[in-house]
């Protein structure tokens, strides 16, 4: 009989190949026959509340650990049961920051996502879900939260030694929190996804150890390498096959159905 209790999936990557939105055959019935066999089924991504679509819909998922892990919701009953949100005075001192070095940028709460005038609301990412996006200038309006930022830049990696250097000078209670070619994730400090599961471990009276997770980018790395068993998906990048301490099939492949079966999770 197998430890493990939960199973966690990234979802970009992962579950769904990057600019697809239906789960295959095969995706779904893994995850029925892994809440037949009594596990509980875990999403974490860097997606939040209106840019996960469906995925959310989806009745063999227990919860939502989304925007990199700075909130976790209960998809049963709707409820947020952990959010560590960035500050307002840190937010707007980052926003004169960004004005200053024309970053593009975006951030969600949980009742708008908002982009300043840079940002390309229009990038296959954000288009199906626009409608739930307004611009910045009204966040003061909505007495909204703010769960993580990300940055458009062709140079994510000096924007965010830039970005690190002026967070520690303003003594501000956030840092970058992953990046990527694209760009990259601001947080409040301390958060990634594997602190997220932790504080869900310890709702759920389990321990990281009794987890699986599966993830293809370098936001995925801590969850990996913290929980019991950490899958890199085959079409990963070399920072994440370097913290699992399994690899499994690309996306495309269908690569977590064929491995949770491989290991005896469901037959």
């Amino acid at each position: 009989m197998t430890k493990y209790k939960v199973i966690v999936f990234d979802i970009d990557g992962t579950l769904l190949p990057f600019g697809v939105d239906e789960l295959t055959p095969r995706t779904k019935e893994m995850f029925e026959k892994l809440k037949a066999n009594g596990f509980i089924n875990v999403l974490c991504s860097g997606r939040d509340i209106f840019t996960v679509g469906k995925q959310i819909h989806n009745p063999y998922v227990d919860y939502f650990v989304g925007a990199n892990g700075t909130f976790i919701l209960d998809l049963k009953t709707n409820e947020y049961v952990f959010e560590k949100t960035i500050n307002y005075e840190d937010y707007k001192k980052f926003h004169k920051f960004a004005k200053e070095h024309k970053l593009s940028f975006s951030f969600v709460g949980n009742k708008w996502g908002y982009y300043n005038e840079l940002f390309d609301i229009d990038h296959w990412f954000y288009k199906p879900f626009k409608k739930s996006f307004i611009s910045v200038d009204e966040f003061e309006k909505h007495n909204d939260k703010n769960y993580l930022i990300t940055i458009s830049s062709k140079t994510p990696h000096d924007v965010a030694l830039e970005l690190t250097k002026y967070f520690e000078k303003e003594k501000m209670d956030m840092w970058v929190l992953a990046e990527w070619n694209g760009g990259l994730f601001i947080s409040a400090k301390g958060i990634t996804k594997a602190t997220a599961l932790e504080t869900l471990a310890k709702m759920l009276n389990c321990s990281l150890d009794e987890m699986v997770a599966f993830g293809d980018s370098e936001n995925d790395v801590e969850m990996l390498s913290a929980v019991g068993l950490g899958i890199a998906m085959g079409n990963g990048e070399d920072v994440t096959k370097a913290s699992a301490k399994e690899i499994c099939l690309p996306v495309t492949e269908d690569g977590p159905y064929f491995k949770l079966r491989e290991k005896g999770f469901y037959y």
